[in-house]
């Protein structure tokens, strides 16, 4: 859009070009139309960088998410190796816990054996 004071500024200066009548009319024209076409390339520029920011700000928040997504991977993958230590070391336990009850058994079975009647001496072992 020309404003009042561009369009004299446009006419004072075709006529200090020695410009008049059609060719002052034509030369206002020919600057009109520039001045469109310069605030049109700044509109294109304006769009374009607004375009590269919101792709900028897509592919940011994609690597973003894709982070997240990771980590929360990464974090399960510690849980389910932390919940297979600890199932490990309660099944160790109750092995363990088995054996050493064995063991138990086995020396009370010792012990009653050891002390059982002879028959023959008549006495207890």
């Amino acid at each position: 859009m020309t404003t009042p004071s561009s369009l004299q500024q446009h006419k004072e200066l075709g006529e200090g070009l020695g410009f008049s009548g059609a060719e002052l009319v034509d030369f206002i024209k020919e600057q009109q139309a520039l001045e469109r076409a310069d605030r049109q390339a700044e509109r294109d520029a304006k769009e374009k960088e607004k375009e590269r920011i919101e792709r900028q700000a897509e592919r940011e928040a994609k690597e973003k998410e894709k982070n997240r997504e990771h980590r929360e991977k990464e974090m399960k993958f510690h849980q389910a190796e932390a919940a297979e230590e600890k199932e490990r070391q309660e099944e160790e336990r109750r092995r363990q816990d088995e054996a050493a009850e064995k063991e138990k058994r086995d020396k009370r079975k010792r012990d009653r054996d050891s002390m059982s009647w002879n028959r023959n001496d008549k006495s207890w072992n």
